[in-house]
């Protein structure tokens, strides 16, 4: 089957390294270069961690997550991920940490519980006054994104999927498979998939009444030497306070032995923005405001330096409280998969073999929808 793919990112390439397994012919259409650094997908690294709160269905998918990341480190030859582990704090008793916890328990996941004391000892660059609950989870490490976009890519061309980039679409023909590009050229195929990531809605109507665009600030922080070395060995740190919160990816060293940054962004989305016009460039209050959700949770955090913001866009459950993934069918041919916020990119490779078992008639229709909603694990 040709299936042609809207949208280079980590959805839309995860789906294509899946279908070009399975025999598939692939084109690929990217609006911008490939890799887009204007994409969500592009970023130095991202987490992959077991700790879902109340979300159980993506707790257990980690497992599919994990298995798909190693078939796709095989054909690529190479290990893109660091394993890390994952440090979860709050100062309450009844939140998303504590939700993690008991439901990682109940599933008899690997969890070592944390008390205070035991907190300071094992992790000195912490602070553990106020800290109610703590674990650690032995899953979980960085994956490092902007390569893993930048080999997909290659690997796909070397296989001979067709990588087209500066092709916008301006529209897809759902019921005939066809793609309209924004200087008037169509192209068609047997399936379409609509894998737009924040530009999705203009697209695909339908997944618009169920997301919305995101506008998420990332602080990125140099260190000096001794703390460099400190985090390269600490798991990736999950805090949370009720509806607030921050998350820690550690420094660490790709294949190449060049060490990443370390960054931190929030829980917060501020479903506003819009992708395409909103200029990528984060105000030095706005990236200050999410480094200061750190004090109070490290220990001299005087001694980090805020080295820039970045801006990123998501596409975001328009539920509060949900971040819920969609796959939809569109029309008679075509399909949409919406990797909503950044905590799609671990999925990347499992949904894309997902998908390529629909188009195998491996999976039904409803089954992938509900299991892409983490409703089928």
């Amino acid at each position: 089957m040709h299936v042609l793919i809207v949208g280079a990112g980590i959805a839309g390439l995860g789906a294509a390294w899946a279908l070009v397994r399975g025999g598939h012919r692939v084109t690929l259409l990217e609006q911008g270069p490939i890799p887009n650094p204007r994409g969500t997908s592009v970023d130095t690294h991202r987490l992959i961690r077991r700790a879902y709160g109340l979300e159980t269905g993506y707790m257990r998918m980690i497992t599919h997550a994990y298995a798909a990341w190693n078939r796709l480190w095989t054909d690529l030859g190479v290990r893109l991920c660091v394993d890390t582990g994952a440090l979860s704090m709050s100062r309450l008793t009844d939140d998303w940490v504590a939700a993690s916890l008991k439901a990682l328990k109940r599933d008899g996941f690997l969890v070592e519980e944390l008390d205070a004391k035991r907190l300071a000892a094992r992790f000195p660059l912490v602070d553990p006054q106020g800290v109610e609950v703590a674990f650690l989870s032995p899953e979980g490490g960085v994956l490092l994104a902007e390569r893993i976009v930048a080999a997909l890519a290659r690997w796909l061309a070397e296989k001979g999927a067709n990588l087209r980039a500066a092709m916008r679409v301006a529209s897809v023909d759902a019921d005939a498979a066809r793609v309209t590009l924004a200087d008037g050229q169509t192209l068609g195929a047997d399936l379409v998939l609509v894998a737009a990531g924040a530009w999705v809605a203009a697209l695909a109507p339908t997944v618009a009444q169920r997301v919305e665009p995101s506008r998420q600030v990332l602080a990125y922080v140099d260190l000096p030497e001794d703390l460099a070395r400190a985090w390269a060995q600490h798991p990736s740190l999950l805090c949370a306070e009720r509806a607030s919160g921050f998350y820690l990816v550690p420094p660490v060293f790709a294949p190449d032995g060049t060490q990443t940054r370390l960054k931190i962004g929030d829980h917060l989305f501020s479903r506003t923005g819009d992708a395409e016009s909103d200029p990528r460039i984060a105000g030095t209050a706005e990236t200050r405001a999410v480094f200061e959700q750190a004090r109070g949770w490290l220990r001299d955090l005087d001694r980090y330096q805020l080295a820039e913001g970045k801006v990123c866009f998501y596409t975001v459950d328009r539920r509060p409280g949900r971040e819920t993934f969609q796959s939809l069918p569109l029309g008679k041919a075509a399909w949409v998969m919406s990797n909503c916020s950044g905590h799609g990119f671990k999925f990347g490779a499992c949904l894309g073999e997902a998908f390529a078992d629909l188009v195998a008639g491996r999976r039904s229709p409803d089954s992938l929808t509900r299991y892409v909603a983490g409703e089928v694990v």
